[in-house]
């Protein structure tokens, strides 16, 4: 006999089926490339994707920058970077045509710190955990694919939600993580399915909901563009533009100050050259990070004058950008070292096995309805308590 059940309980388990039916294909795409991606700066220095520095010692950095210039004579700079977390001793600069102000059509290029020769000018975009990437980011459709994982991302929460829904009467009449064998594969299998998703329940909701933050990265950035940055551009009006080939204030000296303004532990990530899409034609735009954990993932920012050298305005960023720049750590697992990886990767073969799972349960229902259509017609599946 069938124990009667709550209107609330019959929608919650509706929505959690059709909800994780429409994700089911998604989420089995983002798991596998999830999981190979929390492991994307082990996979690219095995494969040497990104040159590695030559070692340990003094760094040249005003040698690096002379190198840039003097490698693409007839090319702007649109920015140099340093990410001593994961490639220590190397810069990066991005260099495009002369009437260039985004990153659309920029080539890259790196640097070795210790001797500031030239040492590779790949694009990472292009590699296999490049590639791999654009798929779980953006399904190979730009803006658009990050808004589509954004949608994945609310109905993976929506299912996470309502299945804790479905399963907590379980928990008032049977222990946690009890399975039932000996009375079928069906009802093992939702076991299983209720056990482990309950197990990682905390860590797919973080995910879950970094990845829909992720999802919106574009349009906050756009967002910050016409209202922030949009604000400081008028502020600055008046001010006089620069060359953007051969700005009077070198790179060296914005970097250097920049450094003495930085709070203790925080450095330079990089530097934004006049002109830009995130920058006005009279200021540099410095991206400074913390040294580890989360600090190293967030950003604080800082405008240097172009003609002078010196620090004109910190720039505090808008909430909805700490939030997505805290976001991606978070999501990849990457800030706590090679332990946190393993866990995070971990969880995620666990959520890899509760979606095939779940996709296997809801398909056996449908096929039992149909071998027994009293059932059907009365809306009740073996997942009611």
């Amino acid at each position: 006999m069938t124990t009667p059940v709550s209107r609330w309980f019959r929608f919650n388990l509706r929505l959690h089926r059709w909800t994780s039916v429409i994700a089911t294909l998604p989420l089995l795409v983002l798991c596998l490339t999830g999981t190979v991606l929390i492991f994307r700066e082990e996979i690219d220095a095995a494969l040497g994707v990104v040159p590695v520095g030559t070692g340990e010692g003094e760094q040249r950095v005003a040698e690096c920058l002379a190198t840039l210039e003097r490698s693409f004579p007839d090319q702007r700079v649109l920015s140099v970077g340093f990410d001593p977390l994961n490639h220590p001793g190397v810069m990066l600069g991005v260099v495009a045509a002369p009437g260039d102000t985004g990153f659309d059509r920029a080539r890259l290029a790196y640097f070795d710190l210790t001797s500031g020769r030239m040492i590779g000018d790949e694009d990472p975009a292009d590699s296999f955990t490049g590639v791999l990437f654009e798929l779980h980011a953006e399904w190979f459709l730009g803006p658009v694919g990050r808004l589509l994982g954004a949608l994945i991302g609310l109905l993976v929460v929506v299912s996470l939600v309502s299945g804790l829904v479905i399963y907590a009467p379980y928990v008032r009449r049977i222990a946690y993580g009890f399975i039932r064998t000996g009375r079928g594969a069906r009802l093992k299998q939702l076991d299983l399915h209720n056990f482990v998703g309950a197990v990682v329940l905390g860590w797919a909701f973080v995910v879950s909901v970094s990845g829909f933050l992720l999802g919106f990265s574009t349009i906050a950035l756009g967002v910050w563009q016409v209202t922030d940055l949009a604000a400081i551009r008028a502020e600055y009006q008046d001010a006089a533009p620069v060359d953007v080939l051969r700005p009077p204030a070198s790179a060296l000296r914005v970097i250097e100050v920049a450094t003495a303004h930085a709070q203790p532990g925080w450095g330079v990530r990089s530097v934004l050259y006049p002109g830009m899409d995130l920058t006005t034609p009279a200021h540099y735009a410095v991206l400074l990070g913390g040294s580890e954990g989360l600090d190293a993932r967030m950003i604080d920012a800082v405008m240097i004058d172009a003609h002078t050298g010196e620090v004109v305005r910190d720039v505090a960023l808008p909430k909805y950008l700490d939030a997505i720049f805290l976001s991606e750590p978070l999501h990849f697992g990457d800030y706590g070292g090679l332990p946190l990886k393993l866990l995070w990767s971990a969880c995620n073969l666990l959520t890899l096995f509760i979606t095939a799972n779940g996709a296997w349960l809801f398909f056996d229902r449908r096929r039992a309805q149909r071998l027994r259509p009293g059932r059907a017609a009365e809306g009740v599946g073996d997942e009611e308590p």
